[in-house]
């Protein structure tokens, strides 16, 4: 399943690209019409990307903001772990890859529309309400899991929809989801509500728009897999199939505090660089590859933006399983955050 946040609250209006992203944008590039991430007209690109101070966090009360996982213990599996996801990447297009998905932050008033459950789903209205405020600009990406995140900062709620679909009459229908108070929540949804097959929310992990022009994103990274065993703390259940060897969902990863960032990179790989070893990847869900997860880039465009993306400028020209795929990713290490001991590992299924 593919999978979130933009820290600051966006506007419609039209406006230009500025901050580190902007030398970038003057490089001419474009995004590809297919819609599955940035392509270039022209060569790769980089550009230093200055230090910036970090928005406060959407969830203060959420692991995925603290780092400091350079003090975590490795896990004991490491080795083992590590090994499969490299294995998996080479089975799957040879590259660790970016994956995309629509997310959009709402002003205060934004009208809502009605949600309603699709044809054959589960009944999750309880957790989202029966109404969301969807802008008329949203557009779906066309996936088999049609991912939705809203996120409004004047009530501080977050909904993430699973194979959401608009309908003619301006409403939506989803197959599941959930929604949070980001004021409270550790950024895990309760069982069995939620986006990913994990409850962990793509709001809390994904890289978006807002951080790329801030040069900087300042949280744990959502990882997706393509095959996994169970589940360990912070997921509260999973999707996986018992398959011998492999990481289970929940299961967190970092780069060393020692290693060096490699030379050429485009300004997003340097940026997930950094975020691996301050904050680390947590496994959220099945792909159809090893994935990290990122907001689309025809966002930018629907809000009524001007100028490339800072998505597009900050991928250099490079499509999705090029622009990370030069990151040391044997050199991963597979560690279990402290909160960990005192958690139950649970295996349950998401009903869907």
């Amino acid at each position: 399943m593919a999978r979130p946040p933009a820290p600051i609250l966006r506007s419609t209006a039209r406006k230009a690209l500025s901050g580190p992203i902007a030398a970038l944008a003057a490089g001419g590039l474009a995004v590809a019409a297919c819609g599955h991430g940035p392509q270039s007209t022209g060569a790769a690109t980089s550009v230093a990307v200055p230090p910036s101070r970090p928005p406060p966090p959407i969830f203060p009360k959420s692991l995925f903001w603290e780092g400091g996982v350079q003090d975590w213990p490795v896990d004991q599996g490491s080795a083992g772990y590590v090994a499969d996801l490299e294995q998996d990447f080479e089975e799957h297009y040879g590259a660790v890859g970016v994956n995309t998905m629509p997310i959009y932050t709402v002003p205060a008033g934004q009208p809502e529309v009605p949600l309603s459950v699709r044809p054959g789903c589960g009944d999750f209205l309880a957790s989202t309400g029966s109404e969301i405020p969807v802008p008329p600009y949203a557009a779906l990406n066309g996936s088999s899991d049609n991912p939705l995140v809203i996120y409004q900062p004047s009530t501080g709620r977050d909904w993430e929809l699973w194979q959401a679909a608009r309908l003619p009459s301006g409403g939506y229908q989803a197959c599941w989801g959930g929604r949070l108070k980001v004021a409270t929540s550790s950024g895990v949804f309760p069982a069995p509500y939620g986006l990913s097959a994990t409850g962990i929310s793509y709001l809390a992990t994904a890289v978006t728009q807002a951080e790329l022009a801030s040069g900087e994103i300042d949280h744990t990274l959502a990882l997706e897999v393509p095959s996994c065993t169970g589940s360990v703390y912070p997921a509260d259940r999973d999707d996986c199939q018992a398959t011998s060897g492999q990481p289970p969902e929940g299961e967190w990863f970092r780069l060393p505090a020692g290693l060096r960032v490699p030379s050429g990179l485009s300004p997003f790989a340097r940026m997930v660089f950094v975020a691996l070893q301050r904050y680390g990847a947590v496994v959220t869900d099945q792909a159809g590859g090893v994935m990290i997860q990122a907001e689309q880039a025809s966002d930018w465009y629907a809000e009524g933006h001007e100028g490339p993306s800072p998505m597009v400028a900050a991928w250099g020209g490079l499509p999705e399983f090029k622009v990370i795929a030069p990151l040391p990713w044997q050199d991963l290490q597979a560690v279990r955050p402290p909160e960990a001991t005192a958690s139950a590992a649970t295996s349950q299924s998401l009903p869907r």
